[in-house]
């Protein structure tokens, strides 16, 4: 009886190692985006691969430095990051080889939360046109973000000569020469690096002549 189960003991053992021993991946990450924190950090990327892989980055970028970018079988890849809290966040690509197989990983790191908030709702133009002006909260500058316009059936490109100064948001509103109200909206946005989108609009409206 003792060395039967000796030998199944032997066999369950056998099987363990061949199983085990059958596993490859000629390259695989545990993760293509990874997002760290808006602190200084030591970001560490889970690579496997059944022979040698390096690393390098993609984009240049000095805040994401690679300290450890080669090794083989299941081990790290490891980024160094810089503090990002003052700014808003950043991302960076890595591409990892192994062979000829190869895998991108995008590293993201958070900052400040981006913010657009216009105070106003709706703000009314004199048939005659004029500069118009409202509060706005940001913390970003107007040529990192997505404008766009909206205008009723009654015109178009009416709106011009848009500024964001001063915690204001400012425009131009040319004359009215339709017979009709006119209306248009005016949409702020924007999408940081690692997804996250703030936006914001005012409605513009004109009565007619």
């Amino acid at each position: 009886m003792t060395r039967i189960i000796f030998f199944v003991v032997g066999l369950l053992a056998v099987a363990g190692c061949t199983k085990e021993a059958a596993f490859h991946t000629d390259l695989a990450m545990d993760q293509r985006v990874i997002i760290a924190p808006a602190t200084a950090d030591t970001v560490n990327m889970v690579v496997y691969s059944s022979s040698s892989w390096t690393m390098e980055a993609i984009d240049t970028a000095p805040w994401a430095t690679i300290s450890k970018g080669s090794g083989s079988g299941k081990t790290y890849a490891t980024v160094i990051t810089t503090d990002n809290s003052a700014n808003l966040p950043r991302s960076a690509r890595f591409v990892v080889k192994s062979g000829a197989k190869a895998d991108t990983v995008q590293l993201g790191q958070k900052g400040i939360v981006p913010a657009i908030a216009i105070t106003a709702t709706s703000v009314a133009a004199p048939a005659a046109g004029g500069a118009i002006q409202t509060a706005i909260n940001t913390n970003l500058p107007l040529n990192i973000m997505n404008v766009s316009y909206t205008y009723d059936a009654n015109g178009s490109d009416w709106i011009s000569g848009l500024q964001i100064a001063n915690n204001s948001l400012s425009f131009n509103v040319a004359a009215n020469g339709t017979t009709v109200a006119r209306t248009a909206t005016i949409l702020l946005s924007y999408l940081d690096a690692i997804g996250s989108t703030a936006k914001d609009s005012v409605k513009v409206t004109q009565p007619k002549p």
